[in-house]
């Protein structure tokens, strides 16, 4: 299971990179091509695959007590 540490893309449009810090942050780039959502919480992107790059980053959690809730 892998918790998310960084939620951010960059924009092949703006070139603006834009991060979601905590849950309901919803940050677009500022030619409104592509958004981000969700913080540490989940990923939500908007806009077209094509128009972003993913620059996530996450920590890898390899306790099988822990119990993730969607």
């Amino acid at each position: 299971m892998n918790k998310i540490t960084v939620n951010k893309i960059r924009c092949k449009k703006c070139g603006d990179i834009i991060e979601s810090k905590s849950i309901h942050d919803f940050r677009s780039c500022k030619c409104g091509s592509v958004a981000v959502d969700g913080g540490h919480n989940y990923l939500r992107r908007v806009g077209n695959l094509e128009d972003w790059e993913d620059l996530s980053e996450y920590e890898v959690i390899e306790d099988e007590n822990t119990i993730w809730m969607k």
